[in-house]
Order: C-alpha cells, then sequence, then structure tokens
C-alpha cells in the first residue's frame, strides 16, 4: 500500500512525463500546421508537401522497430534517452528554414526518429 505523499508523488511525475511528451509531439505536427505557407514559400508540389509529412511517419517507424531490434531503452536509461530524443528532435525541426526544401523532407524524417526515442519510452515509464 502507498503512502498518501507517494501517490501524490506518484501523480506529479506522470503529470510532468504527459506535459513532455506533448510538448515533444508538437514536433511531429509543427510543419503540418505551416504547410499551407510552406508551399507558397518554396513553391512545393503536392507529392512534396505530402512528404514533408509521410516522413515524419516513416522516421517514426524506423526508429521504433531500429530501437526495438538494438533493445535501446534496456541500455541507455530511459531518461537520457528520452532528453537526447527530444532535443534531436527539436534542432531538426529548427534547422527547417534554414535547410529549405532541399532538406526538409531528411529533417522531417530524422525528427520522426528522434520521436521514436521519447513517445514508445514515455508510455513504459507510464505504465
Amino acid at each position: 500500500m502507498t503512502t498518501a505523499p507517494q501517490a501524490v508523488l506518484r501523480w506529479r511525475i506522470l503529470a510532468i512525463i504527459c506535459t513532455g511528451v506533448v510538448g515533444v509531439l508538437a514536433t511531429w505536427f509543427s510543419a503540418t500546421a505551416i504547410m499551407p505557407a510552406l508551399i507558397v514559400e518554396w513553391n512545393l508540389s503536392a507529392s512534396q508537401a505530402a512528404w514533408m509529412t509521410n516522413a515524419v511517419q516513416v522516421g517514426f517507424v524506423v526508429g521504433a522497430i531500429g530501437a526495438s531490434l538494438v533493445n535501446l531503452p534496456d541500455i541507455i536509461s530511459m531518461h537520457r534517452l528520452m532528453t537526447a530524443s527530444a532535443v534531436l528532435a527539436a534542432l531538426a525541426n529548427a534547422a527547417l528554414p534554414f535547410l529549405g526544401p532541399e532538406g526538409a523532407i531528411a529533417l522531417r524524417f530524422l525528427t520522426g526518429m528522434a520521436l521514436a526515442g521519447v513517445y514508445p519510452p514515455a508510455l513504459k515509464l507510464m505504465a
């Protein structure tokens, strides 16, 4: 049986993890949110615009499969893995305006791969 302070601490930690995950997952949707402006600014085709969105999903799948194949969350402590992955996702997202359309799809793929180092470990922690 847990004591009242332990229960409060568990809920506080859960809230912190959830808030952090929601914040990091914002990088997933950020380029999609500004896609109409990017289409105009970068003169993107419909195919390029679609791949800007799809690349994140493909990167997430590749990253999740890769992490599970090497058991990455068991090799690296979860808080370090999640922190490094969150920073990588943020940096890849922040680099979008500087690399332009030429590197955008690769950066979106990298964002997806990085998010695979945040979301699955966070779910494991919350469970």
